[in-house]
């Protein structure tokens, strides 16, 4: 009875924490890195960035989103379809992008969205800026007009007293192609 009662719990606690989650990545990053071997221009903007490039969003006049809202952001990270959706729906402040690699000879068509982080990730390093990476697996999946998705994530602990549990939540998600979509 009493493991009922704390996996109640453990459940109501999940399934509130997952309703309010809208509203809780407010903490601001502002700074990012290219990571890998790519170039990334943001086509609205006009501007290119490399491999170890940094830039600020505010610089750009970029924003990133500080919500993600209710219980389905977990879908972010395993449906392509899903978040494709959600970017042309606008329901995330997304931007469009061409990406390049001197390993393949076209561009690759994309979207990328960014997202603020939570008060408890504040002072860990996912704060200070964000990098963006782009293996080279992605860039076979994206062929053929095929969508590949690819992230990163910080990971956020909740816990208490009937346990804890952790969640990823997104600092950027980006879509990408071989065809314009």
């Amino acid at each position: 009875m009493k493991t009922t009662f704390i996996t109640t719990f453990k459940l109501l606690f999940f399934f509130l924490f997952l309703f309010s989650c809208a509203g809780m990545i407010k903490v601001p990053i502002n700074k990012n890195k290219i990571a890998s071997d790519v170039k990334i221009l943001f086509t609205e903007k006009n501007v290119e960035f490399k491999q170890n490039d940094a830039f600020n969003l505010s610089d750009l006049g970029l924003e990133a989103n500080s919500e993600i809202g209710g219980g389905n952001w977990l879908k972010h990270f395993t449906d392509v379809n899903y978040t494709l959706k959600a970017f042309k729906k606008k329901q995330f402040i997304n931007y469009d992008i061409t990406i390049k690699s001197p390993k393949y000879s076209k561009p690759y068509y994309g979207k990328i969205a960014f997202f603020n982080t939570t008060e408890k990730n504040s002072v860990s390093a996912v704060a200070r800026y964000r990098e963006i990476a782009i293996a080279d697996e992605y860039f076979a999946n994206a062929t053929r007009g095929r969508t590949a998705i690819m992230y990163e994530y910080a990971e956020q602990n909740f816990g208490g007293f009937a346990g804890s549990m952790v969640l990823k939540m997104p600092t950027w998600i980006i879509l990408m192609s071989d065809e314009p979509f």
